[in-house]
């Protein structure tokens, strides 16, 4: 069963990694690739050290007001969405906004989801592993990880307008920041809610991420082909 759980835990992680390096024209060094994806890892393990943190200096940081909806914005946009994406983009900044090998429009897109697909990976194995369900395997496999890379593609795409439009670079930065925290802040709301309601805006939710996903990883991939031409 363990070994199921730890397939079904990284098989979306591969299948994802292998979806955007196909749309790359010039295909990026494997090796970057790697450094990127064990970057989101070390994020990864920077949230749970902030997590320790907050749990030291603010032991009840879940339930800080009496209203138990204006808890989960707070926990969802400051204590989750915020702390991740900043470490995310951290990691992609440092390692590729100013390598040598970012020399096409998709590059960054295609770095962003290797960094979030590194952090996925950590994440889904703290979650699957110790509780060895297969529900939450096959779940967090269909929502959870290619959420993560809907939020960094999102970050890509800015951080893309920011190196190739430099007359609007700090807006397109804070953009980069700020869009990625809303989709991440709305997800873990919606999910923390929990009714059939919220179920139902979840799943739309859900899927209109994924198709705006799709639809700017190529709109951007169609940019460098266009070039290439």
């Amino acid at each position: 069963m363990k070994i199921l759980i730890l397939l079904l835990s990284i098989l979306p992680i591969i299948l994802i990694a292998i979806y955007f390096y196909k749309k790359d024209i010039h295909k990026e060094p494997i090796k970057l690739l790697q450094k990127l994806f064990i970057s989101g890892i070390i994020a990864g393990l920077l949230v749970i050290v902030i997590s320790l943190i907050y749990n030291y200096l603010i032991p009840n940081y879940q339930n800080i007001t009496s209203n138990k909806y204006l808890n989960m914005f707070i926990y969802s946009f400051i204590f989750v969405s915020l702390i991740e994406e900043i470490f995310k983009f951290i990691m992609i900044y440092i390692v590729s906004y100013n390598n040598p090998e970012y020399d096409e429009f998709y590059d960054i897109i295609l770095y962003s989801v290797f960094v979030a697909l590194g952090f996925a990976c950590f994440e889904n194995l703290l979650y699957t592993l110790p509780n060895n369900n297969i529900y939450v395997a096959i779940t967090r496999g269909l929502t959870a990880i290619p959420a993560h890379a809907c939020y960094q593609t999102s970050m890509g795409y800015y951080l893309t307008l920011s190196k190739f439009y430099p007359n609007k670079k700090r807006l397109y930065i804070i953009l980069s920041i700020i869009i990625p925290i809303i989709l991440h802040g709305f997800y873990d709301v919606l999910l923390y809610l929990g009714n059939i309601i919220f179920v139902i805006i979840f799943v739309i939710f859900l899927i209109t991420m994924f198709v705006l996903t799709i639809t700017n990883a190529n709109k951007i991939a169609n940019i460098d082909k266009k070039h290439l031409n």
